[in-house]
């Protein structure tokens, strides 16, 4: 069971799920539909839940404002299953969120590449790609797409496998 906190959005974020879907033929079962929860970016992830220090993260942030972000191109992590996803343009606050959550909770809890200087900010689209599959989604990751921008308007708190919601925050 993992834990995290997550900048999610409300949004149809259409051209998002349109990604979502072609990146999925490269995965022998789609991962991101299933999931059942909207997009979304993972400021933190731990593998034990510091549950009242969560919670009083989420907190912390219902008075920051919607974040808006413009995605322009594709990433990829190249891990055994690679991830594929969508890198936002260079966003102080999004930096200063990231950092927030580690000031209520101790970085040395988290996940080593959620860690504040090692965090990559993404919007996964692909997580379980098989490394047979990697010069396509290479190919497909050099692919130009239109940009398109995300209003992220609330945090949360949750746990997986499967989602579950463990605390939703309105920015």
């Amino acid at each position: 069971m993992m834990f995290g906190i997550t900048l999610r959005t409300a949004s149809d974020a259409r051209p998002f799920w349109q990604l979502v879907d072609r990146a999925s033929a490269f995965e022998s079962s789609p991962s991101i539909r299933p999931l059942g929860y909207p997009p979304h970016i993972t400021l933190t992830r731990y593998s034990k839940r510091p549950s009242h220090l969560l919670i009083g993260a989420g907190r912390a942030f219902q008075r920051e404002a919607p974040l808006s972000l413009t995605f322009d191109r594709i990433g990829m992590f190249d891990t055994d299953p690679i991830v594929l996803w969508l890198a936002p343009r260079w966003d102080q606050r999004l930096i200063d969120l990231h950092a927030k959550a580690h000031e209520i909770v101790d970085p040395a809890l988290c996940d080593p590449h959620y860690r504040p200087q090692q965090w990559t900010p993404h919007l996964s689209i692909a997580v379980s790609v098989a490394t047979a599959q990697r010069s396509q989604a290479l190919a497909f990751a050099a692919q130009p797409f239109e940009p398109f921008g995300i209003t992220f308007d609330a945090i949360e708190c949750v746990a997986w496998p499967p989602v579950r919601i463990l605390g939703t925050f309105r920015l």
